[in-house]
């Protein structure tokens, strides 16, 4: 599967984050946070995430652009050894990155029933 790109991502958290209030600047700083963890990768060891960082990990799951997974590894003595990761839902940020937005304003049907009236 291919690298998932800055503008790509970029485009699908205007069309989140954007529509919830967040800046341009914003987005573009928590893009480059998100990239930052994962660089070429389609992973990340939940481990290397402090607490405030783990937090705004979830927040992308919410929206539906990251997910965990465990995995867990036999080692000596009959022992398992549990790794938590992070990994990318690449689809759906394309889908949502890609996803035409309809910028018509809204007709107001209180409106057109009250001119239809007089």
């Amino acid at each position: 599967m291919s690298v998932l790109t800055r503008e790509v991502l970029i485009r699908a958290l205007e069309k989140t984050y954007g529509k919830k209030g967040m800046g341009q600047g914003d987005i573009e700083e928590l893009c480059d946070f998100v990239l930052s963890f994962f660089g070429y990768d389609d992973y990340v060891l939940d481990n290397v995430l402090s607490a405030p960082e783990r937090d705004v990990f979830y927040n992308l799951e919410e929206y539906g652009f990251l997910e965990t997974h465990r995995e867990e590894i036999n080692i000596v003595k009959g022992r398992s050894w549990r790794i938590n990761q992070w990994t990318y839902k690449k689809d759906k940020i394309i889908r949502v990155a890609e996803r035409v937005e309809d910028d018509a304003p809204e007709e107001d049907v209180y409106d057109e029933i009250f001119r239809q009236m007089e």
